[in-house]
């Protein structure tokens, strides 16, 4: 794919706002899932994390052979044809009439998120190189917590007064707009860099440990975030007696902690700072704040405090999207390469939220277990953590 040295920032923001209605897919199901679960009541509240986690499942199939279909086919033509998708899937939310119906359509739209998603990130590393590169992926990993603020947003001002599927209206409307104007901006790939062997680039990708190593330490995160964010509202309302909308308004500022994380950690590697050093630092402020809001959130202050850390060090993690071109085995298959790594960061997001709600209803032990595995997962990342300390900026390794 050919690559300019510096692309303008206005594409790189409009390429990471697509990003962001992608991942809403997952994100504006949260402030839906209590209006969800009182009109279809049921039998097992872990089947309403399945509502969040159910377009991830697609992400968790598809997303490798996706990203071949984007080295095959270009970034742009994908991103087109998983926005169609995400569309149909709301189309067929908004219209369903029994949960398991709403189920089948989430599963729709994730695949639709998947080519978003993939075709969104390759583009980031197509149009760009050097440092800009580093701080663009690092823009680009703040993309779920982006959503989950706009979700929030959603939550806590009309998500009471419009009801659960003006959600999901609103998400279909604003893919439509923002895919318009990217297929009128974002430069394709020229017809001779589309070649017909590109799908080789998957053999090589699964080939390669570190894509895999990396991708299961952003699982680790995602499992963690998402499994919060959804029970946080119950967690709270238990511990402290929260409504569901003040935990929706202070995780707005959660959530904007995550992206500076994420932030941070592009700006201390384009610096030199090793990645080994950021991502312990990160795992130990995560791990203490998750503890607190287990065991002893004594009031709202503390608690919000204590969200606020767990998300930051968690941006810390995710910020790592950053080395993902060190990880990639060949410049031709960076498309591979992104597809790979966000397949199994979504496996952290289908499990997340389920095994978050079946770890709150076993207790304080059930919700440590919980916190301990993904803690305990993320420490796979240390290998290429260590190697992006020798080349935090380099266009690929071989």
């Amino acid at each position: 794919m050919p690559t300019t040295d510096r692309a303008p920032w206005g594409l790189i923001l409009l390429i990471y706002l697509i990003g962001v209605a992608a991942m809403l897919v997952v994100s504006i199901a949260v402030p839906a899932l209590g209006g969800i679960g009182a009109e279809f009541h049921p039998k097992s509240q872990s089947l309403v994390g399945w509502v969040m986690s159910m377009p991830a499942l697609a992400a968790a199939l598809g997303s490798l052979p996706m990203g071949g279909l984007v080295d095959r086919f270009g970034d742009r033509r994908i991103m087109v044809a998983g926005a169609a998708l995400v569309l149909l899937g709301d189309v067929g939310v908004i219209t369903a009439g029994s949960i398991e119906t709403l189920l089948a359509w989430r599963v729709v739209g994730g695949f639709g998120y998947v080519g978003m998603a993939v075709a969104a990130v390759t583009m980031i590393s197509r149009l760009t190189a050097g440092k800009q590169r580093v701080a663009a992926l690092a823009l680009w990993s703040t993309v779920i917590p982006a959503s989950f603020i706009a979700s929030s947003i959603y939550g806590a001002t009309a998500g009471a007064h419009i009801g659960w599927r003006g959600a999901f209206i609103g998400h279909a409307a604003a893919t439509a707009v923002l895919v318009a104007v990217g297929r009128l901006l974002l430069p394709g790939i020229a017809p001779d860099a589309r070649q017909p062997n590109r799908m080789a680039a998957v053999k090589q990708v699964v080939r390669t440990p570190w894509p895999f190593v990396l991708g299961l330490s952003f699982a680790a995160a995602a499992f963690l975030q998402t499994g919060f964010v959804a029970t946080l509202p119950h967690l709270l309302s238990v511990k402290l007696g929260a409504e569901e909308a003040e935990v929706h308004s202070f995780n707005i500022l959660a959530m904007l902690c995550n992206v500076g994380g994420a932030f941070l950690f592009g700006a201390l590697c384009n610096r030199g700072v090793r990645p080994a050093i950021l991502g312990c630092a990160a795992l130990t402020m995560s791990g203490l704040c998750a503890a607190g809001l287990i065991l002893a959130p004594s009031d709202m202050i503390a608690a919000i405090g204590m969200n606020c850390g767990l998300m930051f060090g968690l941006g810390v993690l995710v910020g790592m999207w950053a080395l993902m071109p060190i990880v990639a085995p060949s410049p031709a298959a960076m498309g591979a390469t992104s597809g790979l790594i966000t397949q199994v960061t979504l496996v952290g997001v289908l499990f997340g939220p389920p095994l978050a709600f079946a770890g709150l209803h076993a207790g304080e032990n059930g919700s440590l277990l919980f916190l301990a595995a993904g803690l305990v997962i993320a420490l796979v990342g240390w290998p290429v953590w260590r190697r992006g300390g020798e080349a935090p900026a380099a266009p690929a390794a071989h």
